[in-house]
């Protein structure tokens, strides 16, 4: 963690800031590995300050590093005032302005009347891209949870049995293998409902023919996995099979593409002019993946517009898909690492088309 402050302080002095907040939950956690639902970080070029209240007090001694902890009242921006490295001075505070309201703005200037608000972006998330050797273990740890889980939940999937049903097994199996609770909430997508991007399981039942599309990831000390597969329920049809090899076709070309010193929007048109070609461009809807971390959708979005490059050390999704209304859908999703040469799939799980 202390490498972490010490990068962050040199930043604040380039940037002019005599003080930053830091309120994102998972940008506290990665300065300072608090777990806990309040916290925030106070941080100058030579001092870093952690608040949290009470009911905190035992966890935050546990879990914070390199951080000096200050337990304050339950509401910690009404205790700013009293911070000495606030009172009374002018100074210029910079905030996380993606991540702070406009209401808890306002109570900032009021609390801190001599204080000049600076918004700011992405400071923290500049660093949290490209993950170090212990983040990408735990992000594996969790890949090797959620592929296990995947093997043996092919089991239950049968016709009769509800999405909702089939989630909780899901969802069960997750947290007896040592994962934290997800943070989102599992997809089971069947028959038309796949052809739902974010179809979160209903008390639809599984039919016979259906395709059926589960989206879960483990979570381990904070950092998460992320996996979709698709499958049929008895043997696919012509048009089940011919959409399921476009979107794994689509899938293994980004994968092979994917490298350092790659704009992330690039490395999406390599699988949307596979998809494109064959006649599908409008049915692939979204972006091509997103970072993984302490986040599911963490940086950088892999997408038509971004012009991140993509360095070494990046974990990131890789996931087409096809969603035709009224009939349903395909996305095939892996947790890919950018090493210095190219990519490494961490995923395990079967990608070839499973028919139950």
């Amino acid at each position: 963690m202390k490498n972490r402050i010490k990068r962050l302080q040199r930043i604040l002095a380039k940037e002019n800031l005599d003080l930053l907040l830091i309120t994102f939950l998972p940008n506290v956690r990665y300065l300072s590995g608090y777990s806990g639902t309040n916290g925030m970080i106070l941080i100058s070029p030579q001092n870093a300050l952690f608040l949290t209240d009470f009911r905190y007090q035992q966890q935050a001694k546990e879990q914070v590093k390199d951080l000096e902890i200050k337990i304050v009242k339950r509401d910690l921006f009404s205790s700013l005032p009293s911070i000495s490295l606030l009172a009374g001075k002018r100074i210029r505070l910079g905030f996380e302005a993606e991540h702070l309201s406009y209401k808890t703005y306002q109570t900032l200037k009021s609390l801190l009347p001599d204080c000049l608000l600076v918004p700011t972006e992405k400071m923290i998330e500049f660093f949290t891209m490209k993950k170090d050797k212990r983040e990408i273990k735990k992000i594996r740890q969790a890949v090797r949870i959620t592929d296990r889980v995947f093997s043996e939940i092919l089991d239950f999937i049968r016709p009769g049995t509800s999405e909702l049903d089939l989630s909780a097994e899901i969802e069960y199996r997750l947290k007896r293998y040592g994962s934290s609770t997800p943070y989102y909430e599992t997809i089971v997508a069947s028959g038309k409902r796949s052809a739902l991007p974010h179809g979160v399981a209903s008390n639809k039942k599984i039919e016979k023919n259906d395709l059926v599309t589960l989206d879960f990831g483990a979570v381990v000390d904070g950092y998460t996995a992320d996996l979709t597969r698709t499958v049929a329920v008895g043997k696919a049809n012509k048009k089940q099979k011919q959409v399921y090899n476009l979107v794994l076709k689509a899938q293994i070309h980004a994968i092979k593409a994917a490298k350092p010193k790659m704009k992330a929007c690039d490395l999406d048109r390599v699988a949307r002019r596979v998809i494109k070609k064959a006649g599908y461009e409008r049915y692939f809807g979204h972006g091509l993946g997103h970072g993984i971390g302490l986040l599911v959708h963490d940086n950088p979005a892999v997408n038509p517009t971004n012009q991140q490059i993509l360095e070494a050390g990046m974990v990131m999704t890789i996931e087409p898909g096809v969603y035709i209304p009224n009939w349903g859908g395909v996305r095939i999703e892996d947790d890919v690492l950018i090493t210095p040469t190219g990519s490494e799939v961490l995923t395990r799980a079967e990608k070839n088309l499973i028919e139950l």
